[in-house]
């Protein structure tokens, strides 16, 4: 019999996992999931738990999007969308021959599949019954589940045995998709074994030299392909939240020393600089410049509670000048940038020193005086937080790219 080999053989996955790994991944919400399968999360979760008991390994973990895949999940995820996409082809396929089914893939299961192309092969329900080693009574039950899913028969009864209808045929040939795409999972799975997996996540803060982290992914992905990676950015505070949560793995960008919070832990990289940064054509451009003559213009800064800002407020008080109470923050260094090449506000950025001398065209630093400009930038991580093979992969070529920014400062 075609494929019998793989018949008899217990598929490490359910259809009925297949559809709900499908849905958690593409909606990365087990309560979204939940909506669209039309079930409890409570049943969601107890359906991953069971295949992750079966693999020994994870497939979703807490992350900034919320269920987010492990190494792992990305393959079984990516084999689950196949599958569902060959269950959505034949629903079509069905559909177009008059058959009434509006999920296919939620009627679907192993046994029924199996039933249907056992009986198309052998011709009847008898001797597909025996080649399946189940009862006759159990395999004619499975073609009656089959019939009232789809509106009709999938099979004709005639003097010399059972007739495969189209429905049969398009069924037979879908359970043969779906086994040959479970059935060399597991070859795929084994396939990782000793090789560097897991999430490396990091959040980024507004700093000049961002760039350094898409160099740093793409060194990893050459060496190890099949480590998931994410960069995000946002504010402090949401950023080190979800530090905090284990959403995120690393946060980098400006140091707070100290972090705010005892279970966290910074590193230093590198530093950068303030300066003031506008237009090259803007009227101050020219010249050097005191403060008290910027003063009044309109200012990109950094929020409020940030390092950025408080350097900014305390270097005009110093000076004896009231810091603006109306001011443009922008949390993006990239937007900060293109807001002063297409306006006259003037901004308060840092760059590396490198960075500096290659600063974007159509822009210039002001020649003003700022003492103790320096920031330091780094990681900042969880200080209880076991790394991971890909973690200390990533820390250890930051700290190399980072050493060769210092050294060209």
């Amino acid at each position: 019999m075609k494929n019998s080999h793989f018949m008899k053989r217990t598929p490490v996955l359910s259809i009925k996992q297949v559809r709900v790994i499908s849905a958690v991944a593409s909606c990365a919400s087990l309560a979204r999931a939940s909506e669209q399968l039309n079930t409890s999360q409570s049943s969601l979760s107890r359906s991953i738990a069971e295949v992750e008991g079966r693999l020994r390994q994870q497939l979703f973990a807490r992350g900034w999007t919320g269920m987010e895949p492990t190494s792992l999940g990305e393959i079984v995820i990516a084999r689950c969308r196949h599958m569902m996409s060959s269950i959505q082809a034949a629903q079509e396929a069905l559909r177009a021959s008059g058959a009434r089914i509006a999920d296919l893939g939620h009627h679907l299961a192993w046994e029924l599949l199996s039933a249907v192309s056992a009986i198309r092969t052998t011709g009847s329900v008898s001797a597909a019954a025996e080649y399946l080693e189940r009862s006759q009574p159990d395999v004619s039950r499975a073609l009656a589940k089959i019939a009232a899913a789809t509106g009709r028969p999938p099979f004709e009864r005639t003097r010399s045995g059972m007739k495969a209808t189209g429905d049969a045929l398009i069924l037979a040939e879908l359970h043969t998709k779906l086994l040959m795409d479970v059935m060399t999972l597991p070859e795929q799975i084994e396939a990782l074994s000793g090789k560097v997996t897991g999430r490396v996540a990091v959040g980024l803060l507004p700093f000049s030299e961002q760039d350094i982290v898409v160099k740093v992914f793409g060194e990893m992905l050459s060496r190890h392909r099949h480590v998931r990676l994410q960069a995000v950015t946002g504010s402090y505070a949401a950023l080190i939240d979800g530090l905090r949560q284990g959403e995120l793995d690393f946060v980098i960008g400006p140091l707070r020393e100290p972090p705010p919070y005892d279970v966290l832990e910074e590193r230093h990289l590198y530093d950068e600089f303030f300066a003031v940064i506008a237009r090259a054509e803007h009227r101050l451009a020219k010249g050097r410049r005191k403060l008290k003559e910027l003063v009044d213009e309109n200012w990109v800064v950094a929020p409020h509670g940030t390092p950025t800002r408080r350097y900014f407020e305390e270097l005009l008080i110093g000076h004896g000048l009231v810091p603006p109470s109306q001011t443009c923050e922008i949390v993006t260094f990239a937007l900060a940038e293109q807001m002063v090449m297409n306006s006259d506000v003037i901004a308060l950025l840092t760059y590396s020193r490198g960075k500096m001398k290659t600063i974007a065209k159509g822009l210039k630093a002001l020649a003003v005086e700022l003492p103790a400009n320096a920031r330091a930038i780094g990681l900042t991580y969880r200080r209880d937080q076991p790394l991971t093979a890909a973690q200390r992969t990533f820390m250890e070529i930051l700290g190399q790219r980072a050493a060769k920014l210092a050294r060209a400062g």
